[in-house]
């Protein structure tokens, strides 16, 4: 600071200067990367039990995301390369790829791309702004408006399945518009080949069609919906998770945990809001089920089928359309594990994650009102301090 006189009148002077603010190593750039990168044990599992059309799911949600950017920052005359180089965009495709059909036909994935990039984010701002997580309402707009091809384009896992749905195959199936139904039995006949009277049979040629119809399906959850509806789920037998095709749902739970555990050492996603999330979804699970098992799946059907462990560790933990406060993080945890068990009891829908996740970004707001800080000084009695 500096003083001078000037006929008299004394001024002065304050430098301007940087002020000495600290910077955070970790910014937008490197925390999507890292997300990207632990979603990659998921993304290999998935090859491996379902195929390659999980690769090709990501090509397409990956080359219309990256379009529909371009579209976005030339609207606005924005850097293109600064506006890119944020990756939120591959993350929206990687959990697309994750949650999409693998054989679901390529202009389905686009569609489905552009209402996420330019419906859910753009529209509201851009990353950071969006209400809503962009992936999901992609997935419920797919569900809703194509129910019937989002329920056929499944494919029941099997190991090694990458063999029969290879490129070539699914490119047949995902863009030149070939019927995934053979395709689909020749992954699920990989099922077979794990019991030995199958596999005996399976070289005989008895019995295969009627076997083929037994496993056929798009989901567990799917399958067993008219049981729900009817409240008889109490008298259908338990999911074996020994069988080759429930394994698949074993190995990407593992997948998504081992990714979950990154994030959380790397401080991107918070521990509290896991724990919160899957110690609530394990109590209502477990007692809904004890006392209604004709209506409740099971604890471990309604934690591996599905998209929750994905929910838990990729979903809710979105920063922008979760809660903002520490309290009201803890209570959007709890409402999202109530709801995903809730409505896949009652809900018309199978899987209801994605309809959860939605139903709590829109809660958020009022979420944030109930949980604020108190302003310094104002509600405290006398003698408080």
């Amino acid at each position: 600071m500096n003083i001078s006189e000037s006929k008299g009148v004394v001024r002065q002077i304050l430098g301007l200067e940087t002020a000495p603010h600290l910077k955070a190593s970790m910014t937008t750039q490197k925390i999507m990367l890292i997300v990207l990168l632990s979603l990659i044990p998921a993304f290999i599992v998935a090859i491996f039990y379902f195929g390659f059309g999980v690769f090709w799911q990501f090509v397409n949600c990956t080359v219309t995301a990256l379009i529909c950017e371009c579209f976005v920052c030339l609207l606005r005359r924005r850097n293109l390369l600064h506006y890119l180089s944020d990756l939120s965009y591959l993350v929206t495709a990687m959990i697309l790829a994750l949650t999409l059909p693998p054989l679901l036909p390529v202009y389905y994935s686009v569609i489905a791309t552009v209402f996420a990039i330019i419906v859910v984010k753009a529209v509201f701002g851009g990353l950071g702004h969006n209400i809503f997580n962009p992936a999901m309402a992609a997935f419920i707009f797919l569900v809703i408006s194509c129910p019937k091809i989002m329920g056929t384009t499944w494919v029941v896992p099997a190991p090694f399945a990458y063999g029969q749905a290879s490129l070539s195959a699914t490119v047949d199936v995902i863009y030149k518009g070939e019927d995934p139904e053979n395709l689909k039995h020749l992954v699920e006949a990989l099922n077979l080949s794990d019991n030995s009277n199958d596999k005996e049979e399976l070289q005989q040629g008895q019995g295969i069609l009627e076997k083929l119809d037994a496993i056929t399906g798009a989901t567990f959850l799917e399958k067993v919906k008219t049981s729900r509806k009817a409240k008889t789920l109490n008298e259908l037998t338990e999911a074996d998770f020994s069988t080759s095709q429930n394994q698949a749902y074993i190995a990407l739970a593992i997948a998504y945990l081992v990714g979950g555990l990154i994030l959380i050492g790397c401080r991107i996603i918070l521990f509290r809001m896991v724990f919160t999330f899957f110690t609530s979804f394990a109590v209502l699970a477990i007692v809904l089920h004890h006392f209604y098992p004709s209506v409740f799946y099971t604890f471990t059907e309604n934690l591996l089928y599905g998209g929750v462990i994905l929910c838990g560790f990729y979903i809710i933990t979105d920063p922008v359309t979760n809660a903002g406060t520490a309290k009201g993080r803890i209570y959007f945890s709890i409402l999202a594990a109530f709801l995903i068990v809730i409505l896949r009891a009652f809900g018309s829908y199978s899987d209801t994650v994605a309809f959860a996740v939605m139903l709590s970004n829109a809660c958020a707001p009022l979420i944030d009102v109930l949980t604020h800080r108190r302003s310094f000084g104002i509600g405290y009695k006398k003698g408080d301090l």
